[in-house]
């Protein structure tokens, strides 16, 4: 039976039974996939300052976060991630203006000459609450800035708009995302 044997009809169902088990099979198996790279440079980066040529910005947006330790809600500085040392007189390209009325999550600016995958992670170098380079690069969270990893002192969870998420630092952030940190002391 060869090729020509089949309908038109028979060869698009097969064709889109394929295509459906190859997607399940990738979804499934493959998840990583579909995330995208995070651009962990973008904490480098500077618009304006004394030390950087000023550029552009094609994209602008807004997540929020918000941090708890046992709890207590941990209040992100105003103006961090400005005029801060390697930016000075300027603004990172994460960075955060003023403390919210609602104390609950922070805005964040989100402000980059191009389209990059911004990860949370990068927010905590600017905050400089990361571990540095003793730490491996996804495990990078110190926010009580002790220099151990939180992941060694806490349960970490997260939730990015009420449903969790499991890619911490490397996840990237998009526009109005409410994104949940929770340290937990681990039980001694």
């Amino acid at each position: 039976m060869g090729l020509r044997d089949y309908s038109t009809e028979q060869l698009l169902l097969g064709g889109a039974a394929i295509a459906t088990v190859a997607f399940l099979g990738v979804a499934t198996f493959g998840p990583g996939w579909f995330e995208p790279d995070p651009d962990w440079g973008v904490s480098d980066g500077c618009l304006g300052g004394l030390e950087h040529e000023d550029v552009g910005i094609s994209y602008h947006y807004h997540p929020s976060l918000k941090v708890t330790i046992n709890g207590n809600f941990i209040q992100i500085p105003a103006n961090t991630g400005i005029d801060q040392s390697g930016c000075r007189e300027g603004m990172r390209w994460i960075h955060v203006h003023n403390i919210p009325e609602n104390p609950d999550f922070t805005t964040l600016h989100v402000e980059t000459p191009d389209r990059m995958n911004v990860p949370v992670g990068a927010f905590f170098e600017i905050w400089e609450r990361e571990g540095g380079p003793a730490l491996t690069d996804n495990k990078k969270f110190d926010v009580n800035n002790n220099g151990v990893s939180d992941w060694e002192e806490y349960d970490i969870t997260m939730k990015v708009n009420g449903e969790e998420e499991n890619n911490y630092e490397s996840f990237v952030m998009e526009d109005l995302a409410q994104i949940e940190l929770s340290f937990n002391s681990k039980s001694v």
